[in-house]
């Protein structure tokens, strides 16, 4: 079995969700996929997460804040040979490279993007990000206590990928890297552009707010009823992962309500694909 993981050591706090995903990745995704080590490039930016590529025996590019995704896409219509992943956190892609991910959507370019979100910036120490949830006035704040309490709504990711209408939508944990790697691996084989977001724990800022997020978890499989929110005022319906209006639907449930985990949207346009 082709190995992976390179001899360098991660170096993120004991208890970080990178690892999860590290290991969905090397010893599960890849592995099952079986594609050799010199077909993939994996590209990222700054953050925690975007020290992944130097953790993976694959070509990697470790590149500026917020930029993974169209170095991605140029790499993938360059090397159309190549299995092709951008990663990063939720201020990497959300933030400094927001403009990127519709224009990468509405060109459907055969990548797959793996957003690592802890819903803070951890490597500066603790800054909110525009995934980090907003408070109203007198809750709790669910970050650490260098942080600031946010003051803007929180811009959810999975909304936005549906709205944009990205052909493979999906949302996994990075406490359950089984789980993800079958994500990462559907995602990998559809043919297209696909967004997956990765729920994660930073253990230095947002432990508390992570463990509040897992505690409403649930998973969605295709022809079963949806589990909602106890607030909701909806009839749970069947989840059928080919219809981007159901998966709109469940993009707007507020990740503190109620956190949907597995595969909200997979369609593919040919004509646009590729």
């Amino acid at each position: 079995m082709t190995t992976y993981k390179t001899r360098v050591r991660p170096i993120w706090c004991a208890g970080c969700g990178n690892f999860g995903v590290l290991d969905a990745l090397t010893r599960r995704a890849l592995s099952n996929l079986g594609i050799p080590n010199h077909r993939i490039l994996i590209v990222s930016g700054i953050g925690c997460a975007s020290r992944i590529p130097g953790y993976i025996d694959t070509y990697g590019i470790n590149s500026i804040h917020g930029r993974a995704i169209p170095i991605a896409q140029g790499a993938k219509l360059a090397r159309p040979d190549l299995t092709v992943i951008a990663i990063g956190g939720d201020g990497d892609f959300f933030s400094a490279g927001a403009g990127h991910l519709p224009h990468a959507v509405r060109r459907n370019v055969d990548i797959t993007c793996i957003m690592v979100n802890n819903f803070v910036y951890a490597l500066t120490k603790g800054q909110i990000s525009p995934t980090t949830p907003f408070l109203e006035s007198g809750e709790k704040v669910l970050v650490g206590h260098h942080t600031n309490p946010p003051v803007d709504p929180v811009l959810d990711m999975i909304a936005f990928s549906v709205s944009t209408q990205a052909s493979f939508i999906a949302q996994g944990i990075a406490t359950d890297p089984l789980h993800l790697s079958w994500l990462i691996e559907e995602g990998i084989k559809h043919p297209g552009f696909s967004f997956i977001s990765v729920l994660t724990p930073c253990i230095t800022y947002t432990a508390e707010l992570f463990a509040a997020i897992k505690s409403v978890a649930s998973y969605l499989r295709e022809g079963e009823l949806v589990e909602l929110p106890m607030s909701s005022e909806e009839k749970p319906w069947r989840h059928n992962p080919t219809d981007i209006g159901l998966a709109l639907r469940l993009a707007q449930t507020p990740v503190l309500e109620k956190t949907h985990l597995g595969i909200l949207f997979k369609g593919v346009s040919p004509d646009r694909a590729a």
